[in-house]
């Protein structure tokens, strides 16, 4: 696998990448400006670069043109939300393997860098459809509505009421299953946006429950809720369709990147 330097003031993008590209095996570092970025290249050596064209302290164009005196050979996949064609041209003619508009949102950004890299990154970002158009909504609507429906699917009484008060300071709706079963028939009737998903449940496990939500409800994220024992599992259940996973004891700030994510990267 490979290591890759994401260099991006904005931290949901950045979040984004290291979460896919963690996910998919590589080692990930990042940079919040530019002149970070360069010591970070110069530090670590990277196999490719993520370099957004319009960042504090240095801008993009000086980044790569530091990159590349640095090493003519190292890809460089530039991101951009202005994308006028003679900037276009202008990288490309100075060696960027590619620069594509954030405006497009981030699955054309994996689908290059797995062709850069040979097809390394076995994982896929989950959720992410070519063409789709990755924008980070409200947590409210104009009106004031519930930014969702979650759901959460959890055998442990406490475990279940932990992540309810968090998604409601989200401002989720959030409804409750404590087996598999009770988890599929609500799910059904209810159609949630996001569900939390126990993998050891009674009646039905979690992995069983989400191989027959996942193909009937392509537009809900299911994020797998495991012991850390149970970590290749968890990891297996993104080939089936999971969104994400979380560990036990739960980490709320790492449930709510992932959350975010799903933000960042949900169907239009």
């Amino acid at each position: 696998m490979a290591t890759i330097l994401v260099i991006d003031d904005d931290g949901i993008v950045r979040d984004a990448l290291s979460v896919f590209l963690t996910r998919s095996g590589h080692e990930v570092v990042t940079a919040a400006d530019g002149a970070n970025g360069v010591l970070v290249f110069k530090n670590t050596m990277p196999d490719l670069v993520v370099l957004d064209r319009n960042l504090p302290m240095m801008s993009g164009s000086e980044v790569f043109g530091n990159i590349r005196r640095i090493s003519k050979t190292t890809p460089v996949l530039v991101l951009s939300g202005y994308c006028a064609p003679e900037e276009v041209e202008t990288y490309l003619r100075s060696g960027a393997a590619a620069f594509l508009s954030k405006g497009d949102g981030l699955s054309p950004a994996l689908a290059e860098i797995d062709r850069m890299l040979g097809g390394q990154r076995k994982g896929r970002a989950p959720g992410l459809k070519a063409g789709k158009t990755a924008k980070l909504p409200a947590a409210k609507t104009a009106s004031g509505r519930a930014a969702g429906l979650a759901l959460i699917a959890d055998d442990d009484l406490e475990t279940r009421a932990i992540l309810r008060r968090f998604l409601i300071t989200l401002n989720y709706e959030t409804i409750e299953a404590k087996d598999g079963a009770a988890a599929l028939e609500l799910a059904r009737a209810r159609r949630p946006g996001i569900v939390l998903l126990d993998i050891f449940m009674p009646k039905k496990d979690g992995v069983a429950v989400l191989k027959e939500l996942a193909p009937e409800m392509p537009e809900t994220d299911f994020i797998m809720i495991t012991g850390n024992e149970d970590e290749a599992l968890a990891r297996e259940c993104m080939e089936f369709g999971a969104f994400d996973y979380i560990s036990k004891p739960i980490n709320l700030e790492a449930l709510g990147t992932t959350i975010k994510v799903r933000l960042l990267l949900q169907k239009q």
